[in-house]
């Protein structure tokens, strides 16, 4: 289970709002939520996995701009 504060959980709701609606949001927030949402236990054991979150949240969103 996942467990997100508030705070959290509101940042992840505005960002699933703006990328189903089309708006701008910040890839910072996209990043946010791929740590927020990995498994409980999950340590970074490395420090590339912060580069490889970034990286795959600026592909999500390279993908959804491109689609018709």
């Amino acid at each position: 289970m996942i467990t997100l504060t508030d705070e959290q959980a509101r940042t992840l709701h505005q960002l699933l709002t703006r990328i189903l609606l089309n708006e701008t949001y910040r890839i910072s927030d996209v990043e946010d939520a791929l740590v927020w949402t990995s498994p409980e236990n999950r340590q970074i054991l490395c420090p590339f996995d912060s580069v490889w979150s970034r990286n795959l949240a600026q592909e999500i969103v390279r993908e959804l701009r491109n689609q018709p």
